[in-house]
């Protein structure tokens, strides 16, 4: 029997024949290093890009009245008029307050698996198109979790068509009224998929983070950079058009509620209901990034 799948993309349609690109670098302001990986963005648009290694980024975009929105871990989050970029954006390093801690010694002698996935019951995933978003998971934070509160590593259920395909994760403390908190984590955690349909495991050990209080938020964070890219052709009114994609894909689980499932688009939100009707055991339900957690002592 053939399985159905159904992948979610965000792409962006456009109608105007001309396009006007803007180039430019993003620059840390304090040390003057480039920002690679900055999520950059036309405001309340599915438009964007995400600045490469070397913090450089092409955006197209013809209204020069329109807002590019800058936003980097790290970093306070930036907002300029296309008009005023030249040739380099500065980002200001961001303050985190953190809570007191007690410096304890990690043992790794316990661990707990939270949320284990069944691969046979995954027949839904988040894609990318042209515009760099995310989606998040929240694990709330459990007494039974007082044994084991350092995180230890992640597991996802990744497909990809090109092979070692990057992406980010942003870990972030939960807050019941914004979503995401404080970082729990002020850097980039650029990981790397194999290509094909693989459970991806990122051991984030040696980072010593424990598991906020209050509860973490795993984000995945797509990529929009040349070495992500793949372009496919789909048949649409009898005629056959080109898109572009960016790896690489993340499945997602069926829910029969959203409270701990989350998706950016502009803002942070609740994700929606499956649109897809068609497979039976997501019918009707809420799709949920497919990520276990492992912590341990």
């Amino acid at each position: 029997m053939k399985k159905s799948i159904f992948i979610l993309f965000f792409f962006v349609l456009k109608t105007s024949v001309g396009f006007s690109q803007t180039k430019a670098i993003v620059i840390d302001s304090i040390t003057s290093k480039t920002v690679p990986y900055v999520n950059i963005w036309v405001e309340n648009e599915n438009n964007g890009t995400t600045s490469n290694d070397y913090g450089e980024f092409i955006i197209n975009e013809t209204d020069s009245t329109k807002n590019i929105v800058f936003s980097a871990i790290g970093y306070k989050r930036k907002t300029v008029q296309i008009s005023q970029i030249k040739n380099i954006i500065y980002l200001k390093p961001e303050t985190t307050v953190l809570e007191e801690v007690v410096v304890t010694k990690k043992k790794e002698s316990k661990k707990i698996v939270i949320d284990k996935f069944k691969k046979s019951k995954i027949h839904f995933y988040y894609g990318s198109g042209k515009t760099p978003w995310m989606v998040g998971k929240y694990f709330p934070n459990e007494d039974k979790y007082l044994d084991t509160p350092f995180i230890k590593e992640f597991a996802f259920l990744t497909n990809s068509e090109i092979e070692n395909a990057k992406f980010n994760i942003r870990l972030y403390e939960y807050d019941s009224l914004n979503f995401i908190g404080n970082s729990v984590y002020d850097k980039n955690i650029i990981s790397s998929v194999k290509k094909g349909k693989k459970t991806t495991i990122i051991d984030i050990s040696d980072l010593n983070i424990k598991i906020p209080q209050k509860g973490l938020v795993v984000i995945v964070e797509w990529l929009i950079i040349e070495d992500n890219k793949r372009e496919f052709t789909v048949i649409s009114e009898g005629k056959r058009k080109m898109k572009i994609a960016y790896a690489p894909m993340f499945v997602a689980v069926a829910k029969n509620t959203n409270k701990h499932a989350m998706i950016y688009r502009g803002e942070w939100m609740n994700s929606y209901k499956n649109p897809s009707q068609s497979i039976k055991n997501y019918k009707d339900k809420y799709s949920e990034l497919a990520v276990s957690l492992t912590l341990t002592n």
